[in-house]
């Protein structure tokens, strides 16, 4: 039996409609499923069913999916299977009701269980890119089959649950803090380069030369790098030299592809020419560059200095969309920002009650109702154990306007450690 997605369900207006594994065709775009996307294969949620495998892997995982009519090809076929199962909507629609609140809570619900390989993932990692600088400035070559095990290792995270790996940036430690931005910057550029569609060569190009693209930073004096003030002249030319250092120590290893060479030599260059080390402009910085930079300056401003504090996700896309035209190109800024969310994991939002909530998960299905991780109730009483809260799955419940989000808000400005937070979230998984 096929019926309609209940009233309140549907994204934009446009109805879904829900229909067993074997009715599926070649053509028709596949907008949820039975259970919840990081449950399943597929790497991507939402996607067109172009091949007969693509029609195998559903019927071997899943039992009915719910299909975008709008989105679908307008083929006869197609068109004459939706236009004969649309006509049977059920009429109280609450089986259905029932069946989108159990898929939608499946995400909150998983979110703890995948973050505990993601944090074990994200420990050897890091672990891995420590020992990488300290390499460095022992004058030692990198391992580069171990960045490459790395890299495959955060791929498989990321291809299988993007937002619990992005979740993990928040963990923003003060030691080894380059060695940690190097790791952030890789996951930021992969999820960005997968939000792109990037197939796994270039991901793993992607994904190399951002992990690596601050190595040179090992050279720089600790003084110069920690200084809390302003940098003179002589200093900030010590500190452009970086991209170069770490360019001609990996090219001596004859591993490191020429794409994530290329993205360690020229991460700092800008479209208008302003940048460091060799001042390209416009299309001289190929796209996997402008992706890692996109990165690499996101997860900075973000992230607190001794000389500033951190922005806010918002913020910081704010200001870098400003300077989009100059620095990056407006697009690719904008399937940045695309990528992130509305409301960037790691963000601190204030609900219409006052309480306040981190968001941990992106809807792409409804982007402004993400996954949050309740951590302060509306009387400003901090929740412990925190409860995780599905802003999609509340919505249609009588309380809904209490589950709405006000404004994303500062950290500091309610004591709030995010960092804190997602460090304890890891230790209690």
């Amino acid at each position: 039996m096929a019926y309609l997605f209940p009233e309140g369900l549907t994204r934009g207006g446009v109805v879904r409609i829900k229909l067993d594994v074997e009715q599926i065709r070649v053509g028709m775009y596949i907008a949820a499923l039975d259970r919840p996307w990081l449950e399943s294969p597929f790497l991507f949620q939402g996607f067109l069913v172009e091949t007969e495998d693509d029609l195998e892997t559903l019927r071997k995982h899943c039992n009915y999916v719910f299909i975008d009519d709008v989105k679908s090809r307008d083929s006869d076929e197609v068109r004459r299977l939706i236009d004969a199962v649309g006509t049977t909507a059920d009429a109280t629609g609450k089986t259905d009701r029932q069946t989108a609140e159990r898929v939608q809570q499946g995400s909150a619900d998983s979110f703890r269980s995948n973050l505990r390989h993601a944090t074990q993932s994200f420990r050897k990692s890091t672990d891995g890119v420590i020992r990488f600088f300290n390499d460095m400035r022992l004058g030692k070559s990198v391992e580069t089959e171990d960045a490459k095990a790395i890299v495959s290792e955060l791929v498989t995270t990321i291809s299988s649950n993007v937002n619990t790996a992005l979740w993990l940036t928040n963990l923003r430690t003060q030691h080894e803090a380059t060695a940690a931005h190097c790791l952030n910057t890789s996951i930021l550029a992969l999820a960005f380069a997968r939000h792109l569609g990037y197939p796994l060569e270039q991901l793993q190009e992607v994904g190399m030369g951002a992990l690596l693209h601050d190595l040179g930073i090992a050279r720089v004096p600790n003084a110069v790098l920690n200084k809390p003030g302003n940098l003179t002249e002589d200093e900030f030319e010590i500190v452009k030299k970086h991209p170069r250092d770490g360019y001609h120590v990996l090219k001596l290893t004859r591993e490191i592809p020429a794409p994530a060479l290329d993205i360690v030599l020229h991460h700092h260059e800008r479209v208008n020419g302003s940048g460091y080390p060799d001042g390209l402009k416009d299309d001289e910085i190929r796209e996997p560059v402008r992706i890692v930079a996109i990165a690499d300056m996101y997860d900075s401003m973000t992230t607190e200095r001794v000389y500033r504090k951190a922005m806010t996700p918002q913020d910081a896309l704010t200001a870098m969309h400003k300077r989009a035209e100059s620095d990056f190109g407006k697009r690719l800024m904008e399937e940045f920002i695309k990528c992130v969310g509305i409301y960037p994991i790691g963000s601190l939002v204030l609900l219409d009650t006052g309480a306040l909530g981190v968001v941990v998960s992106s809807n792409p299905d409804a982007r402004l109702k993400p996954l949050i991780l309740l951590v302060r109730d509306e009387d400003g009483r901090n929740v412990f154990p925190r409860k995780l809260v599905n802003l999609a799955t509340v919505s249609g419940q009588r309380s809904a306007q209490a589950w709405t989000v006000s404004r994303v808000v500062a950290p500091a400005d309610y004591g709030i450690d995010i960092a804190s937070i997602a460090a304890e979230e890891m230790r209690l998984n």
